[in-house]
């Protein structure tokens, strides 16, 4: 059984090491280009606000690994966002969900959870 030390409840990672997620993401080869071909194909044009979730979703993604649930992630978005309008701003910025369609963008995995068929609902 594996021991966890770090809130094994709230994230999912491939290792609780930040190095670890570093090299996931370098061996990515992500790009902004690669992100907004990425948003081309969906009719949305990356702007700064943006480019501000995407790159806040890679630094979660580095300093906390994958969340169990959309939810949390979606949470801390609205949080961190709330002085410019919180979800409602970021339904703005990503009509198919901040969580889905932003994590998409940032070409990180989605949390399992992330999208609701049954209610026709996107994180």
């Amino acid at each position: 059984m594996k021991q966890y030390t770090h809130n094994a409840f709230s994230t999912e990672s491939a290792s609780f090491l930040i190095a670890t997620r570093q090299k996931e993401l370098n061996d990515q080869c992500w790009s902004r280009e690669k992100s907004s071909l990425l948003a081309e194909k969906e009719d949305i044009t990356l702007i700064g606000a943006h480019w501000a979730v995407i790159l806040y979703l890679r630094k979660q993604y580095l300093d906390e690994g994958l969340p169990r649930h959309a939810r949390n992630l979606a949470n801390e978005l609205t949080t961190h966002y709330l002085p410019r309008g919180g979800n409602k701003y970021l339904r703005k910025l990503f009509p198919g969900g901040p969580v889905t369609q932003g994590s998409r963008f940032a070409c990180l995995r989605t949390p399992a959870d992330a999208t609701d068929a049954s209610y026709g609902f996107c994180y």
